[in-house]
């Protein structure tokens, strides 16, 4: 098996923890606007995204180029959405599908949770109590040249955090970080920061 394939089981099983033999450079973390903590880290073509909001809530990346943005969701579940470039206007080309939903029985299996790594390149963890630190672990292709980053905390008032601070678009607009999706909408995924 590849050595990143062990790194990413490591990282879903115990939270991005440096497996033996892998040198895991420092992560710093960056400060969201809003409140709460991003850190990266990439391990060759995996990228590890932990968000950490300032109280109970979700979370959500846009990820994509020019042409297409993915918004990968977990909040009590997890799911995925997808726009794609029309002129000026970006329309919704699929709706959040919700999977590995977390119940009163506990979380989803990890051999689940690697299926769904495995069929849609990124998983996170899912939480019904709206766990304020949130894993994402994300393939890399070349389609992901950006990553924009919301947290949306859910106790009242209901505030939204984002990353990076020149994300001015639809990514952190409330109603699509709470998973209601407009047909058309606004990105500049340039705007965001770029992934490597």
């Amino acid at each position: 098996m590849p050595r990143h394939i062990h790194a990413v089981i490591i990282c879903l099983a115990v939270g991005c923890l440096a497996a033996p033999g892998f040198a895991q450079a420092p992560v710093a973390a960056l400060r969201m606007i809003g409140g709460g903590e991003v850190t990266l880290r990439q391990d060759r073509d995996v990228l590890f995204v932990t968000v950490s909001g300032p109280q109970a809530g979700l979370a959500s990346l846009c990820v994509g180029d020019e042409s297409r943005v993915r918004i990968l969701h977990a909040s009590a579940a997890i799911g995925e959405a997808s726009y794609e470039r029309s002129a000026e206007h970006w329309v919704l080309r699929s709706k959040f599908d919700f999977k590995l939903r977390e119940t009163r029985t506990g979380p989803p299996s990890e051999s689940d949770r690697m299926q769904y790594l495995t069929n849609m390149g990124w998983v996170a963890n899912a939480s019904r109590s709206g766990d304020a630190v949130r894993r994402f672990t994300v393939n890399l292709t070349e389609r992901l040249r950006y990553l924009g980053v919301t947290y949306l905390s859910t106790t009242e008032p209901m505030a939204l955090s984002y990353w990076p601070p020149s994300m001015k678009d639809g990514c952190r607009e409330v109603k699509i970080a709470q998973g209601y999706l407009p047909e058309t909408a606004q990105f500049h995924p340039a705007s965001w920061h770029p992934i490597k």
